[in-house]
């Protein structure tokens, strides 16, 4: 990874010395010996149930290791990759090997690559696995002046290292990392190379006796099952990457020795995965899934000060009995309107403007709950990952939580998925809350964060209207949801407040004081008098703005300056960050995101991002440091599939997006675009473009893109018909032809009627609905067309459009119930 900083920075042919204060290399290292490093937070995600991210950082100098990375990226981790995934883990090979813009300050670089390698020691309990390749060169050597002082405390900098040397001990040599795999390459090749490209695989001086010592000490530290020494020969020029490169061969151990080494390590880390999984082994879709939700929890408690009386209140709710009055309600929260005696529906609603920490009081309170005696605690939080915002989602989790594993529970959850029909949905849910097992003393509490921020605005009032109708919870359930819509049904309520003046002093203090910094008094009050001040959210983005603000001497007046509205700081972060954004990267990726409101997996917004620039693949460093730089606007998460996402972190930054950077629908097109086309053309997973492409076509406009990928592409053959007639009808002509109405009569002539997938699926066209494509055997409905879609006098095929003549009697075009019931034109306007 060092690697990449030295080839953009132009320290290639290591003009740089040693520092004066540690040239003698025994006393840097007694230096380096003498420091006990610091442990790390585990990553949640690793001791969770479900896939497993697996990271391996590759680590060397840049230009003369260009043959062992490839490699190592075309043959050594696509095998490695393929050996994970049967074992339900997810191998992301962190290989920053591209350079980075020539004006990024030597501050970004140090922290993206250390940053990047802490992400690994997370998620493998401190010890990263990497591979680290060692030659005759050390690589750029940064002045102790171009490390910042924070670089310098976190990772106890050695004046005098290169950074792929204090890559090794961050990752390796300090904690002796049992996880690191050292191939050292022999040098007898450097005979072959001409005198010209010596240079760049060899050092002198001071620079040669640095390498000589840290080979030596990794030998004196490391055992020899972690060291490889091989050979290689010169294969002539590699000139495939556009740039002109000294190919090098290696025998076949240096690939073999590497794979088994990874093997190894990955199995003594993650011993649950030692064996290849069968598919009854596989973690439970539910297990996956509660992962990112659990990890929301995590999080959402970490920072939650005040609201003790909302938290009281919320917990009494919960134990009231609701059998047979209202009595005790009103002194809990607010009866509806007029304290009119409504039915006892034991749903209690927390109703906030955006950012006033609606789920961070839920996180509280439901770790709270599981503490009572006698309570079996549900939780969802709608937006904490992509497949969170869909409500038939939230229906199989209620489902995996209160039905035990079983016949009876992969019935009904069969059930669930081929709901078409939120109807439907509900009948299944009222039935399985019905039949809970809970035992009549023991009390079922449902947690909804965020119910707003459904998918479909359709899901979320009939969400809303069901959990207040009579009968739809048992008696011995409650259910408390947050929302920012008040919902005229439900029986009880809570408004939360802004915090208190001195909830947002102990909150301002307690997220600076996390970063070492403190406001002065005057700054801290000028900071406290902003009208939003008393938004937790608000607050918390206003307290990271300070907090990498870097003018010290100019801090009061960047507090004077902060709005007075969340959309409006939110609006100032997101202009801070395009501006800051050399690589112009900052505003396409918030933008295409904004395309995904719910998230997306990292590797295809990445994909997208590239089909937007018109370019090859964005290099694995750039993209780090683009995650990093929208890091306060983003969360990043896994699907069921152990593969990395990425939302953002709050609803708010949707409607912020839209305000700063998206103000007009004409500029939202070529984002929309974008997104249509990776998906259509470069994506790999079926499935995710089957759940991405045609919402996209739609809001991009591209009915024609649109119409021949649901009736032409094989991938569209398993959408639900009823998904598939939702997309055609806001395409189909609106003009009525009911009876009694001018209109002619849709025909398939005896050739096209006895095909197939004219209208997208495998049956016979004449057994097909000639919008959505359904098989339309039973309840079939005939299909017409309005007077400016036929032509008068002639019958035409609706397929191959030649007239209908002749013996042969045409079939008529059918219509299956959904695609009849609105009884218009079945012409497709593009």
């Amino acid at each position: 990874m060092g690697s990449a900083v030295t080839s953009m920075k132009n320290r290639a042919s290591g003009s740089g010395t040693v520092q004066e204060s540690v040239q003698d290399l025994d006393e840097m290292w007694s230096i380096v010996d003498s420091w006990t490093p610091k442990a790390l937070p585990s990553s949640s995600c690793s001791h969770l149930k479900g896939w497993k991210t697996v990271r391996v950082f590759v680590s060397s100098t840049f230009g003369d290791f260009h043959s062992e990375r490839e490699v190592l990226i075309k043959q050594v981790f696509p095998e490695l990759r393929e050996w994970c995934e049967a074992r339900n883990l997810c191998l992301v090979e962190c290989d920053l090997r591209w350079g980075i813009p020539q004006d990024t300050p030597s501050s970004k670089i140090l922290a993206t690559c250390l940053g990047e390698l802490d992400r690994c020691k997370q998620d493998t309990y401190e010890n990263p696995l990497m591979v680290i390749l060692l030659g005759e060169r050390a690589g750029w050597i940064p002045d102790i002046s171009e490390v910042p002082s924070e670089v310098v405390e976190q990772y106890h900098w050695i004046p005098g290292m290169s950074i792929t040397g204090m890559e090794i001990l961050h990752g390796a040599y300090r904690n002796s990392n049992p996880n690191a795999a050292f191939c050292f390459r022999d040098p007898s090749f450097l005979g072959q190379l001409p005198l010209q490209e010596l240079t760049q695989y060899q050092e002198t001086g001071q620079k040669a006796l640095l390498m000589q010592s840290l080979k030596q000490h990794v030998c004196h530290r490391f055992t020899a099952k972690q060291i490889l020494k091989y050979k290689c020969k010169v294969q002539g020029k590699d000139c495939t990457s556009g740039s002109e490169k000294v190919r090098l061969g290696f025998s076949c151990e240096f690939t073999s020795w590497i794979l088994q080494f990874l093997k190894t390590r990955i199995i003594e880390t993650f011993p649950g995965h030692t064996e290849a999984f069968s598919e009854t082994e596989k973690p439970s879709w539910e297990q996956t899934e509660e992962t990112q939700h659990q990890l929301f929890l995590q999080q959402r408690c970490q920072l939650f000060l005040g609201r003790d009386l909302e938290v009281q209140r919320i917990l009494e709710f919960l134990q009231v009995e609701f059998k047979d009055s209202t009595q005790q309600i009103n002194c809990v929260v607010t009866e509806a309107e007029g304290g009119v005696k409504l039915p006892c529906t034991p749903v209690l609603q927390i109703i906030s403007e955006p950012g006033m920490g609606k789920s961070s009081l839920l996180a509280a309170c439901l770790m709270r709950a599981v503490e009572i005696p006698n309570m079996s605690v549900f939780y969802h939080f709608t937006g904490c990952c992509p497949s969170s915002a869909q409500l038939s989602n939230l229906a199989m989790r209620v489902c995996c939580h209160v039905l035990p594993a079983g016949p009876e529970r992969e019935d009904v959850m069969q059930r669930l998925r081929d709901c078409s029909r939120n109807e439907d949905l509900k009948e299944v849910m009222r039935q399985i809350l019905k039949s809970s097992p809970v035992s009549p003393n023991k009390t079922l509490c449902l947690f909804i964060d965020a119910v707003n921020q459904l998918s479909n605005p359709r899901d979320v009032s009939d969400l809303l209207s069901w959990l207040t109708t009579d009968g739809f919870l048992p008696p011995s359930c409650r259910c408390v949801f947050s929302s920012t819509i008040t919902n005229a049904h439900s029986p009880f309520s809570l408004q939360l407040e802004l915090l208190s003046p001195q909830s947002s002093q102990e909150l301002a203090v307690k997220f600076l004081s996390r970063y070492s910094k403190s406001l002065s008094t005057d700054q801290l009050s000028l900071l406290l008098q902003n009208t939003c001040s008393q938004n937790p959210l608000w607050l918390s983005l206003a307290c990271e703005e300070l907090r990498v603000f870097g003018v010290f001497e100019t801090l009061t007046q960047k507090i004077a300056g902060f709005p007075n509205t969340l959309q409006g700081l939110l609006g100032n972060i997101i202009q801070r960050l395009v501006q800051e954004d050399l690589a112009a990267r900052v505003k396409k990726l918030l933008c295409l995101m904004h395309c995904s409101p719910e998230g997306g997996i990292e590797r295809d917004l990445c994909g997208a991002l590239s089909e937007l620039e018109g370019g090859p693949d964005i290099p694995p460093l750039h993209w780090v440091a683009l995650r990093r730089t929208l890091g306060c606007l983003l969360r990043l998460g896994q699907d069921h599939r152990g593969r990395d996402t990425l939302s953002f972190f709050h609803g708010s930054v949707v409607k912020a997006i839209e305000l700063s950077l998206l103000q007009t629908e004409a500029s939202r097109q070529p984002y929309l675009s974008s997104m249509s086309s990776y998906y259509e053309h470069r994506c790999s997973d079926d499935m995710t473009v089957v759940s991405q492409l045609p919402r996209l076509l739609q809001e991009a406009k591209l009915g024609e893109r649109l119409i021949h990928f649901l009736r032409k592409d094989p991938r569209a053959l398993c959408i639900p018909a009823q998904m598939r007639a939702q997309y055609m009808k806001v395409l189909r002509c609106s003009q009525v032809c009911r009876d009694g109405f001018p209109r002619s009569p849709a025909l398939l002539c005896s050739f096209c009627s006895l095909k197939t997938r004219a209208f997208g699926q495998l049956f016979l066209n004449k057994q097909s609905c000639v919008v959505c494509g359904a098989t339309v055997m039973i309840n079939e409905r005939e299909a017409f067309l309005c007077p400016q879609h036929f032509r008068h006098g002639v019958s035409e095929c609706l397929v191959c459009k030649t007239p209908i003549l002749g013996p042969n009697k045409p079939s008529p075009g059918l219509l299956c119930n959904f695609c009849g019931f609105s009884q218009t034109c079945i012409t497709i306007k593009l």
